[in-house]
């Protein structure tokens, strides 16, 4: 919700907030439904009066409908004022509109005034307006103003009012009036309830849409996967009404949800038995409470969080076509076959692609691996308070939301798979010339800040035009991305590797000063001569050796550039050497 949005609503009572120019005009159309009872009043008084021959006073008539007239008068004023405070204008019209209806009651006849049954209309105006507990308020002064009439009069602390003159009080017996009191009681705590339950489920489905419509504007403009994912789970938490909400993201990888709580970190394996795991896996809402816990890991997020109820909610991509559409599989002997669901990670007995699962752990690898697999995260909501439970048409609102917000979420996905390809070799997987450069860019200042060494690295595949012409280009890209694997996987996570194009790569050590570098490279340039490759006996040498020539950030140069060329050079100077040897700048 935007901050002029948040300025534009306004609390009534806990769980509920009423946005401000929908309550201004409501407040507008009681003032005028007032005006209307108080024309018809004066108007049917004296067509009563003249065509059925009665004869009753006006005066009483007059007092209240003036009455009347001039606090709503006051409340037509104040309600087109911006700064009013409408809480309280509202409060103020319906207490008012009750003392109007007992004083019409009083000077009416009491328990057989036809105006009694007016508190029950004015029931259904508060409940309209106003939130549940206002409405039990006000049904509670709709019993307490005519009892106090009835018991004033009964007692002779009141005099006596008729609709006619010297018209004698009908109920005198309090038995009968004591009957009919439960009855009326009876009748205005059911309209309370009644309207009370149909204005909430009113309420909290207008609540729903406006929040699906805010939430689509705010996704509108959000493209980033992280972006989505603090929008909606601001938007959920404010939803559900709870206390605080925690993403929880899926590591595809490792099998693992991550829960990450200030310093403390748990890793959920998907593969155990939790409320987490079922939820993603199954796509539905899971609650836990403390009291019933099925798993060591449901406890420890309970602790870390410091709360004793939870609700699990599964945040998925939009589902895209049925397994068996989308890779044109003809496998009939599969359970996903035919099944419009598209979610085939929740059907057991499955084949993928024509390959039969062998375990679970087969399954879930193939399931994780693929496109088709939409599960994202898990959204965890404190719901702890005692006061607020949560229903189920609350769970399935939260993940009609969350259903809604599967098409920005797979934008954003793809947006991210669309930026990583633009940084990365489409063959080895390795960070592409452009991005290495930037990365290479960034260190160097980073190093020159906090005066830190950096090494580079460049490699050279010895004569592999000669291993490309005699074993061919498709042999060549099987090659590369080998030792592309190679290198990657004998190198620390933090240090970045490139195909820096063609068959030369680059490799940026970082914290390493030349001496460790020397030595990295020395090791990395005899794992590859001793490394068996495909078809390598076809090089000259009868085996893929590489070249590979050395700099370092400050003793070769105090510039990305610099550093650059001289590892450059030093790489021709292993060529020239001979090849199939490390070179230092």
């Amino acid at each position: 919700m935007t901050e002029e949005n948040k300025d534009n609503r306004s609390t009534l009572s806990e769980g509920y907030s009423f946005d401000k120019e929908e309550l201004r005009e409501s407040m507008g159309w009681l003032i005028k439904l007032r005006w209307i009872g108080i024309l018809s009043v004066l108007v049917g008084t004296h067509v009563i009066r003249e065509v059925a021959f009665m004869s009753f006073s006006l005066i009483p008539v007059y007092i209240i409908l003036g009455f009347a007239a001039s606090y709503n008068m006051y409340f037509r004023w104040e309600v087109k004022f911006p700064g009013s405070n409408l809480k309280k204008l509202a409060l103020l019209q319906i207490f008012l509109d009750q003392i109007t209806l007992a004083l019409a009651v009083y000077f009416s006849g009491g328990c057989d005034s036809p105006f009694i049954y007016f508190f029950i209309f004015h029931i259904v105006i508060s409940g309209i307006i106003l939130p549940w507990k206002f409405t039990f308020a006000f049904g509670g002064l709709a019993i307490f103003f005519p009892a106090s009439v009835m018991g004033l009069k009964y007692l002779g602390l009141l005099p006596h009012y008729g609709i006619f003159k010297n018209e004698p009080m009908i109920f005198t017996d309090l038995t009968v009036m004591g009957s009919y009191g439960i009855v009326f009681i009876s009748t205005v705590f059911l309209t309370a309830y009644f309207v009370t339950y149909l204005s909430r489920k009113l309420y909290n489905k207008h609540e729903e849409i406006r929040r699906l419509y805010t939430l689509s504007e705010r996704l509108r403009s959000s493209i980033r996967l992280k972006e989505v994912i603090e929008i909606i789970e601001k938007e959920l938490c404010g939803f559900a009404s709870a206390c605080s909400c925690i993403y929880m993201p899926l590591d595809k990888e490792k099998r693992v949800l991550i829960f990450k709580n200030n310093s403390e970190e748990i890793n959920i394996p998907l593969l155990d038995s939790n409320a987490f795991s079922a939820a993603i896996m199954k796509g539905s809402a899971m609650t836990i409470d403390h009291r019933t816990l099925t798993s060591g890991y449901e406890a420890s997020v309970l602790n870390a969080l410091g709360i004793k109820r939870a609700l699990v909610l599964p945040i998925m991509a939009a589902s895209l076509r049925p397994c068996y559409e989308y890779f044109s599989c003809t496998d009939a002997e599969c359970a996903a076959y035919g099944k419009e669901a598209g979610k085939c990670w929740q059907i057991a007995s499955t084949h993928c692609k024509g390959r039969v699962m062998r375990n679970i752990i087969e399954k879930l690898d193939a399931c994780l691996a693929c496109e088709l697999f939409t599960p994202v995260g898990l959204y965890v909501l404190d719901i702890s308070k005692e006061h607020m439970p949560l229903e189920e048409f609350d769970i399935n609102a939260c993940m009609r939301l969350l259903d809604a917000s599967g098409l920005a979420v797979s934008n954003a996905l793809l947006y991210e798979k669309t930026m990583e390809l633009s940084k990365t070799d489409g063959l080895t997987g390795l960070k592409n010339h452009r991005e290495f450069k930037d990365a290479f860019n960034a260190e160097i200042l980073r190093a020159k800040r906090y005066q830190r060494p950096c090494s580079l690295l460049m490699m050279d595949i010895d004569y592999f035009k000669h291993y490309n012409d005699t074993n061919g280009h498709p042999q060549g890209d099987v090659l590369l991305k080998k030792l592309a694997e190679l290198i990657r996987e004998n190198l620390k996570d933090t240090d970045v590797v490139a195909r820096y194009g063609g068959e030369e790569f680059a490799v940026l050590l970082l914290e390493t000063p030349k001496d460790q570098a020397e030595s990295i490279a020395e090791r990395m340039r005899n794992m590859i001569e001793w490394c068996r490759f495909p078809k390598e006996e076809t090089q000259p040498d009868g085996k893929l050796t590489v070249s590979i020539g050395l700099s370092s950030f400050p003793d070769d140069g105090d510039s990305a550039e610099g550093i650059l060329r001289a590892a450059d050079e030093a790489l021709y100077e292993a060529k020239r050497a001979g090849r199939n040897r490390v070179i230092s700048a």
